[in-house]
């Protein structure tokens, strides 16, 4: 506060003092002025209701009325001040009048005619918010013993310095050690899945305006393993407005499995029923149907005997439609009254060639080459040789009309960790997500002139057989399904 008008340095205290004396009467704040050796010079009225100021005017502020612990923290903030010929502040705690009071002291320094002089401080009672600080404090620390006993892990970011504080229950759910982890906001990103990290820096930004932050979102652990969390907290300005975002995390993984098996059980009982109900509708479908058909069948190849030549063709696609009437009903049969498999043992390298001999005819038409490549001169299954004839033939039967321009099917048989595999790949067109996703459902289908129930036959039999039938597709690369069953070993 450097100023010319005044004569001497006295002259100028004296005038100040005036105008504070008549601005600082009242209200929350009050100044105090001190020589260059800490002596208090002058104090404003206003700080009369809550300390007397005797205790104040007149001796250094290393003997006011205040905690022990403080002094220090004054001299060396003095100090500062004196030496930097700059702003400095603290928060403290006095006991006057009986009374525990804590004050916002802001230190300046004042200069006369270039020299300096002394410091005029800047008081406020910070009692309520100081008070309002431990409490928050208080509670931060109940949450954190509250959250170490339900298992969650408290966390806390510093907004200004990026920094993380973690409690150990937060590096157990990241799987990390507390010595080898840099506690920032940056180091935290990374252990977050890449598609993930938008979301989080998008919620941290918006607790700035809400106050409030919840999220769920994915990590890699220290270990490798991906894992769900969810994660809620506030955000709060501290003294000085130091932003802090504090809150708590918890694994919710096992949480996330199970809701998923759910969603999957209910799709199973969902597929049950609809299976229900196909086996019931096949019933009656083949029990009306099956009578009239044989009895068009007969007709059929009679009139085919007595009929001319051009006329001949005709019947021959009434035929050709009356069979494929026929197959739709003897699937429909098996699912309504599926056969019980009658068990034996059975080298599948041979029964699968059986099938690649029988298929071969329609591969050619198709131009089609069917590749059979076993990697074992012998794999042994207990199994049904008719029903897992029956499997081949439908899966093959898909390969070939998947490649209505030609191309080759690979069929591969090997055995692997106590499983017999059979694999067919085909050189289709393939398929889309969402149509993979529904194969096997009751009358789906992507072929023109298809039933929709080869497949789920097929993986009813395999199922049958303890056995696993899988399928991937790729739009634009084929279709590859494998056959998973129970090897059995060889007879002796």
């Amino acid at each position: 506060m450097e100023d010319s008008q005044f004569p001497s340095l006295d002259a100028r205290l004296r005038a100040m003092g005036e105008a504070l004396d008549g601005a600082f009467r009242e209200g929350p704040d009050w100044v105090s002025y001190h020589a260059l050796n800490a002596e208090c010079l002058y104090v404003t009225p206003s700080v009369r209701p809550w300390m007397n100021d005797e205790h104040l005017v007149g001796r250094s502020f290393a003997s006011w009325p205040m905690r022990e612990e403080d002094r220090p923290r004054w001299a060396s903030v003095w100090l500062q001040v004196l030496t930097g010929r700059a702003a400095a502040r603290l928060v403290w705690g006095h006991g006057a009048l009986g009374a525990s009071r804590w004050v916002d002291s802001l230190l300046l320094p004042d200069e006369y005619r270039g020299e300096l002089v002394g410091v005029m401080v800047w008081h406020r009672d910070v009692t309520d918010r100081q008070e309002r600080e431990w409490a928050l404090e208080a509670s931060i620390e109940r949450l954190q013993v509250a959250y170490g006993l339900a298992r969650t892990g408290y966390w806390e970011l510093d907004v200004t310095t990026r920094r993380l504080t973690w409690s150990q229950e937060v590096y157990d759910i990241w799987g990390v050690d507390p010595e080898h982890f840099a506690s920032t906001y940056d180091a935290f990103l990374e252990t977050v899945l890449p598609e993930d990290r938008p979301l989080v820096e998008q919620a941290v930004s918006r607790a700035m305006h809400t106050h409030t932050y919840e999220l769920e979102y994915r990590i890699r652990t220290g270990r490798g393993q991906i894992r769900s969390v969810r994660s809620v907290g506030r955000y709060h300005e501290r003294d000085g407005g130091r932003g802090v975002l504090f809150g708590a995390v918890k694994d919710v993984t096992a949480q996330k499995e199970s809701e998923l098996a759910l969603a999957a059980s209910r799709e199973l009982l969902a597929r049950s029923d609809k299976l229900a109900a196909v086996g019931q509708l096949a019933a009656g479908i083949a029990h009306e149907i099956r009578n009239p058909l044989t009895a068009l069948r007969g007709f059929i190849d009679l009139m085919y005997q007595r009929a001319r030549s051009h006329n001949r063709r005709y019947l021959e696609i009434m035929r050709g439609e009356v069979s494929r009437m026929e197959a739709i009903v003897s699937e429909l049969l098996r699912l309504a009254r599926p056969d019980r498999p009658q068990f034996q043992q059975l080298d599948l390298v041979d029964l699968v060639q059986e099938v690649v001999a029988f298929m071969n005819a329609q591969a050619l038409l198709h131009g089609v080459d069917i590749q059979y490549a076993p990697r074992a001169a012998s794999v042994t299954v207990a199994g049904d040789s008719n029903q897992l004839k029956q499997v081949l033939i439908n899966l093959m039967r898909n390969g070939i009309e998947a490649m209505p321009r030609g191309g080759v099917l690979r069929v591969s048989l090997w055995e692997d960790s106590g499983r017999a595999c059979v694999q067919i790949a085909d050189q289709g067109s393939g398929m889309r997500p969402e149509a993979l996703a529904r194969i096997g459902e009751p009358f789906y289908t992507t072929k023109e002139q298809g039933t929709g129930l080869g497949v789920m036959v097929s993986k009813r039999i395999v199922a049958d057989h303890g056995g696993e039938l899988l399928i991937e597709s790729e739009e634009g690369r084929g279709t590859t399904v494998t056959i998973l069953l129970p090897a059995a070993q060889s007879p002796a």
